[in-house]
């Protein structure tokens, strides 16, 4: 039997909740079962509905979490609607354009709102203003070859291939997705009429070695700051990305956690995913990564000075979180949950690659011993030579030759996509001794002790 509920304006906390958010209570006991958000969309025959969707508080664990989620899909429609929003029209005269909207307004509230703004800005620039933003979907039913020649006029636009892929991969995603919303008006599959140009790398990946990483630390250590609290968490933060195999600078900077950290490995997960959150941080969920020696000992060493002086860290707090005078910053949701941990925005993350990185990079290169092309280091490049060194180890290579399975596994990458990144690393080594990576990192650790290098990078903003 369905249990009677009454829907009120008002929290579990006593406060007004948000336009077009409910809480639902059981009329017999009063008790709160969940959060019910509400919004007005249009139908395929353009009729007015009043969809809902509920967010239980058995199965989300507790109030906040239900409300959390509730505020953060209220929030994401009502985002994308606004970055881009265009009035929907029936079926019939339905264009590319009028599936965007749709696609942001149903489909955007399940990704980043980081990822969503980026999708809007693509199409508003490159594509709602093309023929093909306007092209009925009835038109590319009848005559699917104006695909093909909106492609082949990008091209003669003289538009760089990676940006026509941008370009086609979204518009390939927009029409699938209006396929199955409108199956009688857009008749045929478009994936195969959509060619997405091939991505030609002009740079090999670039990997350096464990010496290399060793003299940027070094130079993030040296070079001049106000508080020593942020040259260990730059050095540990370079440690972390070069001598783990193998991460993401984004699986650092928004996802990864004190509680994370064991004592050979870091595993990464989606923690918020329960709540109806995505990290944005994880690009392929959850997994672990193999943390070596080196890296573990950076980030103990800039935990121990954090926790000396703002005390014990709680195991949900991130790694590198934003951190000001009075420690690392917690901030409270929207529907006045509990804190939370400040994640590095971007434009931080982004700053420091050019200030600190960049100034510590250079001065590492003056190194008599810094292996060449350091000075063009990217901190991506970090995850390339931890992927490098891991290729011509123990734990790939072996009596029989080389198993890749095992790295791939950590990097994330199949098989075939390991070999086409890293085959120049791979040929390389062919025919080398395998070295044992924590006695590869000892070593490099230990010359740059025995040989320390002066040269300092110059004063660079605290992110």
């Amino acid at each position: 039997m369905a249990l009677a509920l009454q829907e009120t304006g008002i929290d579990h906390r006593g406060n007004p909740l948000p336009t077009d958010i409910c809480a639902q209570r059981r009329r017999d006991t009063g008790e709160l079962v969940s959060f019910r958000v509400r919004w007005r969309q249009l139908d395929d025959r353009g009729r007015r509905l009043r969809p809902s969707r509920s967010f239980s508080i058995r199965k989300l664990g507790s109030p906040d979490r239900a409300l959390d989620a509730a505020t953060f899909f209220q929030a994401g429609a009502v985002e994308a609607s606004r970055v881009y929003r265009r009035r929907t029209r029936l079926p019939g005269v339905l264009t590319a354009n009028d599936v965007f909207g749709e696609w942001m307004r149903l489909h955007a509230v399940d990704l980043t709102l980081e990822y969503a703004e980026k999708m809007a800005r693509l199409w508003e620039k490159e594509i709602a203003m093309r023929p093909i933003g306007d092209m009925r979907l009835k038109e590319i039913s009848a005559e699917p070859s104006l695909l093909v020649t909106q492609q082949d006029e990008l091209v003669a636009e003289g538009l760089a291939a990676g940006k026509r892929r941008e370009i086609w991969k979204l518009v390939r995603a927009v029409l699938r997705w209006g396929r199955r919303r409108h199956p009688n008006v857009l008749t045929i599959e478009v994936a195969g009429l959509i060619e997405l140009p091939a991505y030609d790398r002009f740079r090999l990946a670039y990997a350096a070695d464990a010496l290399g990483l060793e003299r940027v630390i070094e130079a993030m250590l040296n070079r001049p700051s106000h508080d020593r609290l942020f040259s260990l968490r730059d050095a540990a933060l370079v440690a972390a990305m070069g001598f783990t195999v193998a991460t993401r600078p984004s699986e650092w900077r928004m996802s990864a956690t004190w509680g994370d950290l064991r004592e050979d490995t870091v595993e990464f997960q989606r923690r918020g995913r329960r709540s109806g959150r995505r990290v944005a941080g994880l690009k392929r969920g959850a997994h672990v990564a193999l943390l070596l020696p080196n890296a573990r000992d950076r980030l103990l060493s800039f935990r121990h000075e954090l926790e000396r002086r703002f005390g014990a860290q709680p195991p949900h707090a991130l790694i590198f979180q934003v951190l000001d005078a009075d420690g690392p910053v917690w901030v409270r949701p929207r529907s006045g949950g509990g804190r939370v941990p400040l994640a590095w925005p971007m434009n931080t993350y982004k700053t420091w690659t050019q200030r600190v990185w960049g100034s510590a990079r250079e001065a590492a290169a003056r190194a008599p011993d810094a292996p060449p092309g350091l000075a063009r280091m990217t901190f991506y490049d970090c995850r390339h030579t931890a992927i490098s060194l891991a290729l011509h180890s123990t734990l790939v290579m072996g009596p029989l030759g080389m198993n890749l399975h095992p790295l791939a596994a950590m990097a994330g990458h199949s098989i075939q996509t390991l070999e086409d990144r890293y085959r120049h690393i791979i040929v390389r080594y062919i025919g080398k001794p395998a070295i044992d990576l924590e006695e590869e990192c000892r070593a490099a650790r230990e010359r740059v002790a025995e040989a320390p290098f002066s040269a300092t990078p110059g004063r660079a903003a605290a992110a």
